[in-house]
């Protein structure tokens, strides 16, 4: 009987990790989580949330494994058909995740819990629809308490999305060097000072920011009882107008412009797109992978016959551009990142 090894990206968590078995994921449960656990489950939020496809589903398993260690559950949950992370996502995708990551806070709030965290490495994307893979972020909602993941909130998707918009979309990658989130003194170090026009980012970053500053160092006591449900509520209906309020300026990239000005003529473009989409019909791919995919042209005729399509290219303006059209043709089997 083997002793499941915490996978190398499941490390923080005291209450669980996923581990790999024979090719397969798996979840263990410590005891220490079993009420929010139980909670979970018999509240409804379980099965709410995954019936809205915001939140991974799992069964448990029998798995033959050392269940020591207070183990008190084994799960399998349903396997994410390809991993992508933050830093490769477009602005659309990760302005969908953080409205997602404030839809499900939102719904476990009705079902009496909270999300302990906000991380955006805990989404992932089944075509162009972003869910919740960490069952463990959940716990039991304590009346008067502040939202522990909102500092997190903030770092992982209000922050990125901001210099996105009002700086570059490549700060994006911040958050490859940033995993625990961009600093907010950082952020509001590097936006320029008509972002804070913005009441919703003057409010959540720069103010935030100074607050941290102020507090560094200070202890802080987790009082309960001084943050009302409905102010917790209000915080969420801020943050979710905050991600509303941040648009991409009209502009344009190295790359964006390709199909308008090539070298291609129109009868040569459209015979290529024929032979793209007879050779896939003649190998019938399960997995394509379209590297150097502008925005999607040649992606979306392998994604349109079934194919699981991954969409890869160095601009992420055009990586933009190709999820954008895909949530327009609400097409859910292309899984569309940019690699810089």
């Amino acid at each position: 009987m083997t002793t499941p090894q915490p996978h190398s990206s499941s490390f923080r968590d005291p209450n669980g990790f996923v581990f790999e078995e024979g090719g397969t994921l798996y979840r263990k449960v410590r005891v220490s989580y079993s009420d929010n656990y139980n909670h979970l489950i018999n509240s409804g939020l379980y099965i709410n949330l995954v019936g809205k496809g915001l939140l991974v589903a799992h069964e448990d398993s029998d798995i033959a494994v050392d269940r020591t260690g207070r183990t008190f559950k084994i799960l399998k949950p349903a396997r994410v058909p390809f991993i992508s992370y933050p830093y490769e996502w477009s602005f659309s995708q990760l302005k969908s995740a953080a409205l997602v990551t404030l839809r499900i806070q939102k719904f476990a709030l009705e079902s009496g819990m909270t999300l302990k965290d906000a991380s955006a490495y805990n989404i992932q994307f089944f075509g162009t629809a972003p869910a919740l893979i960490d069952t463990l972020s959940f716990e039991v909602y304590e009346a008067g308490k502040p939202w522990a993941a909102y500092r997190q909130f903030c770092q992982h998707f209000l922050a990125p999305l901001a210099l996105m918009a009002y700086v570059d979309l490549r700060l994006s990658r911040l958050i490859q060097s940033h995993i625990d989130g961009i600093p907010l003194d950082l952020a509001c170090k590097l936006l320029p000072k008509r972002a804070m026009l913005n009441g919703h980012l003057l409010m959540h970053l720069h103010l935030h920011a100074r607050l941290q500053t102020t507090c560094e160092g200070t202890p802080t006591k987790n009082k309960v009882g001084n943050f009302p449900k409905q102010a917790l509520l209000g915080l969420i209906d801020s943050l979710e107008a905050a991600v509303l309020s941040i648009h991409l300026p009209k502009c344009q990239s190295t790359w964006s412009g390709y199909y308008d000005s090539n070298s291609y003529s129109e009868g040569t473009a459209a015979k290529k797109l024929v032979t793209v989409r007879d050779m896939l019909l003649t190998t019938k791919p399960k997995t394509v992978f379209d590297f150097g995919a502008n925005c999607g042209r040649y992606s979306r005729v392998a994604a349109d016959l079934g194919a699981m399509t991954v969409s890869i290219d160095m601009d992420p303006l055009c990586v933009q551009r190709t999820f954008s059209m895909r949530l327009q043709r609400k097409t859910t089997e292309s899984f569309l990142w940019s690699w810089i």
